[in-house]
């Protein structure tokens, strides 16, 4: 199946989920549509955007192409063609599900915050979602949202911003492209994830690791979410690392529920997904090791 991405001037980048009828979406067609908030098909459950749902069609059409006058213009408009359409097919690959080597290449991407972040740029670009517009006071406002909560939690990385603010991957992408360029932040790699810090006196880029902050977080121990910190701090002293069934029957709880608060984890950066053989396996970050160490209640109960 193939995940197909719209351009909307009001909501940027959205998936979509499900279609109207016998109706299916043609690339490089626009028109105007009556959509709802709809769950991500699942061709596109990999992209972290938000999903519609087409209930009415009101109008669509292709891309208009320029007249051919002559020869000589026919020749250079079907050369544009062919260079058009070599540009357009790795996109359209990058977009199907596959199990080619390309699918593996975006899994990579998908996974890994230091490659995803340029790449979602790069994307943008090829789609041409990204353009030359006029500042609008709403950017400034989210750009504002992101810098205050870069202040009040230091540290906290790309996956973690956007739970927290409530941003696509393409919105926050954009925002932080503009603040780097302003040099009012500044990011740091940390193995597979990206941390950002507010640039000031006190947080420089060349400051070392040790003594750079974590954001805090402070979950209720006794929780589910909190027993599955316990479980996986457990289980990460001894070098292993559970699946999700696995977690599930030790808490006797069902795989649904245990999903569930594992995605919640993974939200706020506390647990990390690894493909480890042919199985998903959970184990926590940094955040959460340091969480575990300085609160008194896991510290109790443990």
């Amino acid at each position: 199946g193939t995940c197909w991405i719209f351009n909307s001037n009001e909501e940027g980048q959205v998936l979509l989920g499900r279609g109207v009828g016998g109706w299916a979406p043609q690339q490089g067609w626009s028109g105007s549509y009556q959509v709802q908030s709809a769950e991500g098909s699942f061709e596109c459950n990999n992209f972290n955007i938000g999903s519609i749902q087409v209930t009415n069609v009101e109008s669509e059409s292709p891309e208009k192409q320029l007249p051919i006058e002559g020869v000589k213009e026919e020749k250079t408009i079907t050369r544009a063609v062919q260079e058009e359409a070599i540009i357009i097919a790795p996109t359209l690959l990058v977009i199907a599900s596959t199990t080619s080597i390309l699918s593996m290449i975006v899994l990579i991407v998908l996974n890994t915050e230091s490659v995803r972040i340029p790449s979602t740029a790069a994307g943008l670009w090829l789609f041409g979602l990204i353009g030359k517009t006029h500042e609008t006071t709403d950017g400034r406002f989210q750009r504002g949202r992101l810098m205050g909560y870069l202040t009040a939690n230091p540290g906290c990385h790309f996956r973690a911003l956007m739970g927290a603010l409530e941003m696509s991957n393409g919105q926050i992408t954009h925002h932080i492209r503009i603040l780097e360029n302003e040099e009012s932040i500044w990011r740091r790699k940390d193995g597979r994830l990206v941390r950002f810090y507010p640039l000031t006196n006190q947080l420089q880029p060349h400051m070392s690791d040790d003594v750079l902050p974590v954001p805090p977080l402070s979950p209720d121990p006794n929780s589910l979410q909190g027993k599955i910190l316990s479980l996986l701090d457990i289980d990460g002293t001894l070098g292993e690392f559970p699946t999700q069934s696995e977690l599930a029957d030790r808490l006797e709880k069902s795989q649904q529920l245990v999903s569930h608060h594992l995605r919640t984890l993974q939200k706020f950066g506390l647990v990390e997904k690894r493909k480890m053989g042919v199985r998903n396996r959970y184990k926590l970050t940094r955040e959460a090791i340091f969480l575990l160490e300085t609160n008194n209640d896991f510290t109790k109960k443990n």
